[in-house]
């Protein structure tokens, strides 16, 4: 039997897929090797952008998965598509000025959402999660709560429930919150989420967070409130890489491979800008080229990124693949040849180091950084694990992709690259692993019931 009882709130978990679910995902899967009995509350997934059931099969048989059901605000994705798409029946006259009305009520609360759904759009979520938490609090006995935001309704939640059932809590901060790089704008709404904050900050009894320059802002900002501050790094699963199939191969090709979300700050266009000036250059051969990208390469209605692969006939270099099951899209990092790794372009972008990062590491091929100096570039500097270059400099962009095509040139098209890292690689890298960093957590809970 294991003596403790921990409740992972989160609202993003599996099969809910996407950057934000491996932390709470993993865990889930390890902390039961440390002595913890785990219990999950997280949403219903009704539609999410991102889902991959598969990961579910990660987890181990004993983990509780318990989910609460969201209110929605604006209508479902089938209502939303049909209001947009208008009516072709026989009573289209009444229907379609039905939809027409329905449709100015939903631009209306598009626009009223950031003054309304406060901290975030989630905050729908907390009553239903309340009733079914306080349900689990009651029939097993919780010693820890761990909340892991984003979204950071999730640690409103774990202060409700912290203070009705007089448990432990640990909040886990994956992004900062008031100290984000996106905020609302409102000041009202902000002076409201810096009282949210400083009371969480206040209330937990431990504060975690994945980078040392979080760590440090939060201490600055609440040096007075918080009890205890860890840091505790993402990273990658060991499990995750083994015996992995590369898949999407290109034979012949210096295949560069992004698997992740694109969006107005983060975006690969400077990249093809930068590529398609080597080429007309004649320093790369455009027929040893390939782009591969997962996951979101344009938002639903966005068209910017294909706009720029056709304005600059990049067509036949770029190949789009859409949302992939996660061990398949670690196959297709597998087979690449360079990994992207595209960073926001934000002044403090620097003090974050993206989740896939630490799956790159895992990965073991060489990672193309357009990211701004911080953390992350440390990591890829400090461990040798390929080049850096900021995001918004052109000719820096080309240099970095130059010297690793020059490279893979020289190796003969061969896919890899570890040898240079040194063999303490793995021991150097302990503290990225998913494994650790749930013994770590294990360690900070026990303290904390003990005293």
């Amino acid at each position: 039997m294991k003596a403790h009882n921990v409740l992972i709130i989160c609202y993003i978990f599996p099969p809910i897929g996407g950057g934000g679910v491996p932390r709470p995902l993993k865990m889930a899967k390890y902390l039961g090797e440390f002595g913890w009995n785990v219990h999950v509350l997280t949403v219903d997934p009704v539609y999410h952008a991102t889902l991959d059931p598969s990961l579910l099969a990660q987890l181990p048989g004993e983990v509780n998965i318990h989910r609460a059901k969201e209110w929605q605000l604006l209508p479902g994705r089938g209502q939303a598509a049909a209001v947009a798409a208008g009516s072709s029946t026989d009573d289209a006259p009444r229907v379609s000025l039905k939809q027409r009305v329905k449709k100015q009520v939903v631009n209306v609360l598009k626009k009223l959402k950031p003054y309304l759904l406060i901290p975030d759009d989630q905050i729908l979520w907390l009553p239903n999660a309340l009733k079914l938490g306080r349900e689990i609090m009651r029939q097993e006995k919780i010693d820890v709560i761990f909340s892991t935001s984003g979204p950071v309704t999730n640690h409103l939640i774990a202060e409700k429930l912290a203070d009705e059932f007089g448990c432990k809590w640990v909040a886990d901060f994956r992004d900062p919150w008031t100290q984000n790089m996106h905020t609302s704008g409102i000041a009202w709404r902000e002076r409201l989420e810096e009282r949210m904050e400083a009371r969480v900050m206040a209330k937990a009894d431990a504060i975690t967070t994945v980078t040392a320059t979080f760590a440090k802002n939060f201490q600055n900002k609440h040096q007075e409130r918080i009890k205890r501050m860890e840091l505790i790094y993402n990273g990658f699963d060991q499990a995750d890489f083994q015996e992995l199939t590369p898949s999407y191969a290109a034979p012949g090709k210096f295949h560069a491979v992004y698997a992740g979300i694109l969006y107005q700050k983060r975006n690969p266009r400077l990249l093809l800008q930068a590529i398609r000036e080597l080429i007309d250059e004649g320093q790369v051969d455009r027929q040893e080229l390939l782009l591969s990208f997962a996951g979101v390469f344009d938002y639903p209605g966005y068209s910017e990124n294909r706009d720029c692969v056709e304005a600059l006939g990049l067509a036949d270099i770029v190949r789009v693949l859409g949302n992939l099951p996660h061990k398949e899209a670690l196959g297709l990092m597998k087979a690449a040849d360079a990994l992207l790794l595209i960073g926001d372009v934000s002044a403090d972008a620097g003090a974050y180091i993206p989740g896939k990062l630490y799956e790159y590491m895992g990965i073991g091929n060489p990672i193309l950084a357009l990211n701004k100096a911080g953390e992350a570039t440390e990591i890829i500097e400090n461990f040798r694990l390929g080049q850096v270059a900021d995001p918004e400099h052109k000719d820096a962009i080309k240099q970095a992709y130059l010297q690793l095509y020059r490279e893979w040139k020289e190796q003969s098209g061969k896919t890899g690259s570890g040898e240079a890292r040194g063999a303490d690689f793995a021991e150097r890298v302990k503290p990225y692993e998913r494994r650790e960093q749930a013994r770590q957590l294990a360690d900070l809970m026990n303290e904390l019931v003990s005293g």
